[in-house]
């Protein structure tokens, strides 16, 4: 099962499966943060539900949306979260599930449980990353990365050696460092807007420190994704903030 630290973000989407059906709830575990959350019956679908049990089945697994969190208290939509982002999710935890096999893997070559793994190496390469399986990407082509970010060199040796065994590198990935910009009284809206557009556009984009960030790109065919990541990073665009960027190796 794969882990994350602490606790979900508002917005986030999360694996989530069904535990328990009342009248007018769901309660649901979340697999990645090893907590339950509740969705209120005005949350299972668009429209009027009569018949809870018409949307959702016992120990059924979905994608849920995190609307809102009071101290220990998650409340979760499913009405929210359309086709393409269950899909995106499902893939992605899928992904992170292959990336937990192999820290597993690296943790028994270094005499480690998977356990001591996560707290050593584990929520680090996500929170750096953005996923385990990112972090095992990374380490294929540049370790150097990860070394940078404080993975100690033993465990950075091992996970490039069972990612370069375990992943099939068949996707190019471009890489820039965007600047973003604003003096408006609005700004931080301004900008969460602006990278939510360029999200959509097909951009993975990961906040370094303001004013940068880190977009990333990927494609199957090189010459082409670099032709269709620069048109992507010229499309970002906004009368209200100024905004650079530079490729990165």
């Amino acid at each position: 099962m794969v882990k994350k630290k602490g606790l979900p973000q508002q917005g986030e989407l999360v694996i989530c499966k069904i535990s328990k059906i009342n009248p007018h709830s769901v309660f649901v575990y979340m697999e990645e943060y090893d907590r339950e959350g509740m969705v209120h019956i005005s949350e299972i679908s668009s429209g009027w539900v009569k018949d809870i049990r018409q949307y959702v089945k016992q120990g059924q697994t979905r994608v849920g949306k995190v609307v809102r969190i009071d101290g220990d208290h998650i409340s979760l939509s499913l009405k929210r979260v359309d086709k393409k982002q269950e899909n995106n999710k499902t893939k992605e935890y899928r992904l992170n599930q292959r990336a937990e096999k192999m820290l597993e893997l690296v943790a028994k070559q270094l005499g480690k449980t998977l356990e001591q793994a996560y707290e050593e190496v584990g929520f680090k390469l996500q929170d750096t990353f953005g996923s385990l399986y990112d972090g095992f990407k990374i380490s294929i082509q540049t370790p150097e990365v990860l070394v940078e970010n404080d993975i100690p060199k033993a465990w950075v040796d091992q996970i490039r050696a069972i990612a370069e065994k375990s992943i099939t590198q068949k996707e190019f990935e471009f890489r820039a460092r965007l600047h973003v910009k604003t003096y408006k009284p609005a700004g931080v809206n301004i900008i969460k807007k602006l990278l939510a557009a360029a999200e959509g556009s097909g951009l993975k984009i990961q906040y370094i420190a303001a004013p940068d960030y880190m977009v990333r790109y990927s494609s199957m065919n090189a010459k082409k994704g670099e032709k269709e990541f620069l048109e992507k990073l010229e499309n970002i665009k906004s009368g209200d903030a100024e905004i650079s960027f530079e490729m990165v190796e």
